[in-house]
Order: C-alpha cells, then sequence, then structure tokens
C-alpha cells in the first residue's frame, strides 16, 4: 500500500500545481483524459512484480513447439493487428466484427496458417448474416455546468438500439447507483439522464445491472450513461446494457469516477449538471461473414470439433484471439504426431457470435459432419492475467486513475461448462486444474455461454473451459492482458482433452439435454 499512497499524494500535488481558477471548474473535480491507449496496460505490474507462475505442462511429444507459450503469443499479436487495422481504416466501432473486412482477413489468415500446418482441405466458406450490423457513425457525450467548460466524454460508446434514427437527449444528470430495486424507489428520473454505476462481477457478461437502461427507460428517462468501474478510461460495447429508442452509452472508469464526482458536488454547492447526447448509426443487412473450415483424418469417422471464433469487439485478445491461437497450436501439434487421432478432428474458425453466428452456418452447410459428432469442444478466453481492483479513489481527492488495479500471478478463473454431456465429461475436464494448474470453478456447470449456442442447440454434447474480466468487449483486452504461461497451460490441457474424448465410447459422451 506504499506504493498506492505515493500515487495518491502524487496526484493531490498536481491539483495542487493546478492553481485556483482549475479548482474551481468542476467543482474541483479535474478532467478526465483520452481513451487509454492500448499499447499501456491499464493495472499495475511494476518492475518487482513476480509475474505470472510458470508453466511446465507441455506435452512431452510437442518436438516442433506448437503448444510454446511465445509461438501462441506471437499469434495473438497477429491477431490482434486484424483489429487495428480496423481502427486505422477510422472505424468508430472497432474489430473484427463479423461481416467487414477485418473478420475476413483473419479467417483467411487462419485458413492459410491450417494449410501450412498440413491441413490441406483447409478452406473458408462465406455465409449471410441472418440479422443486420447496427453500426455508429458519429456520436457525442457532452457535460455542461454553468462555469465550468465543457467536457466531452472521450470514452463513450453508444449501444445499439432498435432505430436507427438520429437520437438526441438533454436534461440533467441523476445517479441511480447499480439500478436496483431499492436504489431506485426514491429516485425521479423522468426527463432525466441517468447514470448507472455498471461493477463487472467478474466483467460485463456477469454484471447485474444489464437491462437497468431498459427499466430507466420505462421509468422516464431521456437517456442513460452505463459507467463502467474500470481501470483506466476504456471504450466498452456490450448489446445488454442498451435502449430501445432513448441513446445509450457505455463510458469507462475515469469518465464514470468524473460523472459520479461532479454529479454528489454539484447537488450540495445546488448548481445542476447537465448532459448532451447525440447519435447518428446505420444497418448494414445481408452482410458476408466467413468460417475456415479444416480437417485431421482419424481411425475413425467419428468427429470430435474444436472450435474457437474470430470475430471480435475492439483488440480482442482475450476474446478470443487467445483461444484462436491456442486453436492454431494444436491444429499443427495433432497434423504432425506420428499416429492418426482415434477420431477424426475438425478445426471450425467460427465467423462469430457476436453478431453474425458461424456455427449455426457451419452446422447447416454440414449434416455429414454433425450427425458424426461425438463432441464440441469450444476454445475461448483462455488466458487473461487476473486483474482486481485494489482501490477506488474520488477523482477529487487526486485525479486519474480513479482506481487502482493490480495483476494477479495466475489467470483468470475459468467455467468449466459441458452441456448434453455426462458426468464422465465433467470428470475429464477436471483435469484441467489437477493436471495442468488452470484456475477453475470448484466445479462444473451445465451451462456454456459463448461461441458454444448453436452446437447445444443441435443437441450435440459440448464442453469449454471460458472466463472474462474486467476487460470483456472493452479496448483493454489488449495483448499486455494475456498470460504467455497461460496460453500453454490452456493448449497442454485441451491437447490431453482432446486425447480423452477421442478414445471415449460414445455413450460416455452423450449425455441429457440441460433443464430449461
Amino acid at each position: 500500500m506504499g506504493r498506492l499512497a505515493g500515487r495518491v499524494a502524487g496526484f493531490a500535488a498536481l491539483a495542487l500545481m493546478a492553481g485556483p481558477a482549475a479548482a474551481q471548474a468542476w467543482f474541483g473535480t479535474p478532467t478526465p483524459g483520452p481513451v487509454s491507449p492500448s499499447d499501456q496496460p491499464t493495472f499495475h505490474a511494476g518492475p518487482a512484480s513476480y509475474g505470472p507462475t510458470p508453466a511446465h505442462v507441455r506435452p512431452k511429444d510437442d518436438t516442433r513447439g506448437s503448444l510454446g507459450g511465445d509461438r501462441m503469443m506471437a499469434d495473438v499479436r497477429r491477431i490482434v493487428g486484424f483489429s487495428l487495422a480496423s481502427k486505422a481504416a477510422g472505424d468508430k466501432l472497432y474489430g473484427r466484427i463479423s461481416g467487414l473486412p477485418a473478420e475476413k482477413a483473419t479467417v483467411d489468415w487462419a485458413v492459410a496458417k491450417l494449410k501450412a500446418s498440413g491441413l490441406k482441405d483447409a478452406h473458408a466458406e462465406a455465409y449471410t448474416s441472418e440479422a443486420p450490423l447496427w453500426l455508429p457513425v458519429s456520436f457525442e457525450a457532452r457535460v455542461t455546468s454553468e462555469g465550468s467548460p465543457d467536457v466531452v466524454l472521450q470514452s463513450a460508446m453508444p449501444i445499439r438500439n432498435k432505430t436507427v434514427k438520429p437520437a438526441t437527449a438533454e436534461g440533467p444528470l441523476v445517479f441511480v447507483g447499480r439500478g436496483s430495486p431499492a436504489e431506485l424507489a426514491n429516485v425521479d428520473v423522468k426527463g432525466k439522464i441517468a447514470v448507472i454505476n455498471v461493477v463487472p462481477d467478474d466483467s460485463l457478461f456477469a454484471a447485474r445491472e444489464k437491462g437497468v437502461a431498459r427499466e430507466l427507460e420505462k421509468r422516464g428517462a431521456v437517456g442513460v450513461i452505463n459507467a463502467v468501474e474500470s481501470p483506466g478510461n476504456l471504450l466498452f460495447y456490450d448489446n445488454r446494457y442498451g435502449c430501445d429508442a432513448i441513446p445509450c452509452f457505455l463510458v469507462g472508469g475515469d469518465d464514470g469516477a468524473f460523472l459520479e464526482s461532479v454529479i454528489g458536488k454539484a447537488a450540495k454547492a445546488g448548481k445542476p449538471v447537465r448532459l448532451k447526447l447525440s447519435l447518428q448509426a446505420e444497418e448494414r443487412p445481408n452482410l458476408t461473414a466467413w468460417n475456415g473450415v479444416a480437417t485431421i483424418p482419424g481411425k475413425s469417422r467419428e468427429v470430435v470439433i474444436v472450435n474457437a471464433h474470430a470475430d471480435a469487439w475492439f483488440d480482442g485478445a482475450n476474446d478470443n484471439a487467445d483461444g484462436l491461437a491456442v486453436f492454431l497450436g494444436l491444429a499443427d501439434y495433432f497434423a504432425h504426431r506420428k499416429e492418426k487421432p482415434a477420431r477424426t478432428l475438425v478445426f471450425m474458425v467460427s465467423g462469430g457470435h457476436h453478431t453474425a453466428v458461424g456455427a449455426a452456418a457451419f452446422i447447416k452447410a454440414h449434416p455429414e459432419i454433425i450427425k458424426d459428432t461425438v463432441l464440441v469442444m469450444n476454445l475461448e478466453h483462455l488466458a487473461q492475467i487476473a486483474v482486481i481492483q485494489a482501490a477506488r479513489l474520488d477523482p477529487a481527492a487526486g485525479g486519474y486513475p480513479a482506481g487502482y488495479w493490480t495483476a494477479n500471478t495466475t489467470e483468470t478463473t475459468k467455467q468449466a461448462g459441458a452441456v448434453n454431456a455426462t458426468p464422465y465429461v465433467w470428470a475429464l475436464m477436471g483435469k484441467a486444474s489437477k493436471r495442468y494448474g488452470v484456475v477453475t470453478s470448484f466445479e462444473p456447470t451445465p451451462s456454456a455461454p459463448g461461441d458454444l449456442g448453436a452446437y447445444i442447440r443441435a443437441g450435440l454434447p459440448s464442453a469449454q473451459l471460458i472466463s472474462s474480466e474486467v476487460y470483456y468487449h472493452s479496448s483493454g483486452d489488449t495483448p499486455s492482458t494475456i498470460s504467455v504461461p497461460g496460453l500453454e497451460r490452456a493448449a497442454a490441457f485441451y491437447a490431453g482433452f482432446i486425447d480423452d474424448v477421442a478414445k471415449a465410447p460414445r455413450d460416455k459422451l452423450k449425455g441429457p439435454p440441460p433443464p430449461r
């Protein structure tokens, strides 16, 4: 905590140096800065940090180094590079978005890697997105108050709503906490713009504030800001925090801390703080997205599908460059083993599930593969370093960052999920922690979020390790958050899991469907 105290003292000194004029603006709260740069970590890991726990689990027959952490990390960076090309092209909502050039470039590159590994039938398959892609064209979130210069929130990112008509809103700000029924019981949001404190538990996927924005819209709010309590000042995107017709935005940690601070101080001073929101969006229907498919023939026609999705919001290092990198390492490893696998391995680069669902298109295009499939394993969110919030700060007390975040020596805890599967499959997944050092939940769960949805609906036994943390669906999901030993741990587990599943009798894998 000595280092933290020093940082806070330093911020306080900077605030004093700003002088009386700066102290008067925004009730003494310093204004937030730009979006955090993607090439600089937003968590603390100083020169004395222990670093990630080493891995000593690579298969002994991996003579090519296919499952080596540094090799897979190079692929993570290459995959993220396709997202950065989208950003450089000026895309407001950038990333490897299904149906747009960066996604196709990623799939084409992955197919070329599979061919280079000896999977001669590797190829890309086009499919049409069933729903139009919503994209923001121009937008702004501008904070105003008498006696203070306007502040444009740099991390503000609009969320898809049900209309593409230009949307504007202006009104006084009201802070509603996490938006629970207890917190909303005595708050009037009619005609106002509500600010929700979104707390990732452990990520936007798990945060309880999903759906609160629509409830506030029903209560008469004219706009909503979802302020994500997170490191730095990151961009976020997640449709589950959107509204039906009014403009709804997500903002990063520093912008959110600024809003919370000035709303409280303005109320004490008896001065209103207002927000102006503007949004123009477009829809692109019938986009062509791409899957990549390749096969390693086995001793049996029965199939094990290995799946990893290629699409991403923003940089997408953990979601899902690390999963795709491990996928490519596994394909190279199994392609060069001396013996054929017990069952045929089908490697499927999914065009995605955030917008255009690649797995559904694959199932429709390949009934001959699906009928012989004994299990699907999905590689997703595999090697992100665990980052925790060590302290929460009011920016008025010392500036930004408004929170102090630090890294652990292990990766994020993985949910071990198996659906349409048997306890035998659950037991095999238990080897992740016991044999390979992957940190998992204490017991498996009969659910599997992410890219497995279409396979589960098709009744296929499906399994995965998956996690998500504070950087989920954000511009902070960068290569700096990926653990190289974590890549090796995940790859070694899945290599062993594929072997175990390939040898197991089919009736030991197929289980009952999950309860509704």
